[in-house]
């Protein structure tokens, strides 16, 4: 597990969660944009519970392995959801394909 410093305070969360919404606090940084994330975790007194959490391009965070005996806290379904945000955020990027055959030319053909 992970625990996000945020601010003065930090909340524990999985792994893919957290990697996650760092991957999306870079993104909308770049982007000069921001936005609210409502992700499972653990309070300091290891309460589970959901928190919401503001990124955008001002947003400090530091991310650090959580020792810890309780299970992983995983949200696919949110995970998902963030990865679409970034997707959106970047917009269509071009794809590799395969080459196209040449078709080759005669300088005097023109």
């Amino acid at each position: 597990m992970k625990r996000i410093h945020y601010a003065d305070e930090y909340l524990v969360t999985g792994d893919g969660i957290a990697a996650a919404i760092v991957e999306y606090a870079r993104a909308l940084a770049l982007q000069n944009k921001s936005d609210m994330v409502d992700l499972p975790g653990m309070d300091r007194g290891g309460v589970r519970q959901r928190f919401q959490i503001l990124l955008g391009p001002a947003s400090q965070m530091l991310v650090s392995e959580e020792q810890t005996d309780e299970a992983e806290i995983a949200d696919d379904r949110l995970v998902d959801e963030i990865e679409a945000r970034i997707d959106r955020l970047r917009g269509v990027e071009p794809q590799a394909g395969e080459p196209a055959e040449g078709i080759p030319l005669d300088a005097d053909e023109f």
